[in-house]
């Protein structure tokens, strides 16, 4: 099974911890840490799971999840959001992602 996962995340040591543990468990990984560089790395990387910070530098990932859902070439990717907001307020959000996880996330968690 090809296993290709974006990691969208503007915190660069998230990212490398994050692309580090998906290596061990056979995922080719992109990761990207800016929202102008998503379009480009959907029709390139062609990914079969999305992984992105809610909380992004200039953007809100669950809008940016959204768009991703509402396009009828993408919207067959699920998409995992992780966040540090409370399980409060992450019970109140409404987006179209797969999943919403709370940071901190345990590797077993995520996997």
């Amino acid at each position: 099974m090809d296993k290709r996962i974006l990691i969208i995340d503007d915190d660069a040591q998230m990212l490398s911890s994050l692309e580090m543990l998906f290596l061990a468990e056979a995922y080719q990984g992109k990761s990207i840490d800016t929202e102008c560089l998503i379009k480009g790395a959907l029709e390139s990387f062609k990914p079969t799971i999305i992984l992105m910070d809610i909380r992004l530098d200039g953007a809100d990932g669950r809008l940016i999840c959204d768009e991703i859902k509402q396009d009828v070439t993408t919207k067959h990717i699920p998409v995992i959001l992780i966040t540090a907001l409370s399980f409060h307020e992450i019970s109140e959000m409404d987006c179209l992602a797969d999943a919403i996880i709370g940071k901190p996330v345990t590797t077993e968690r995520l996997l």
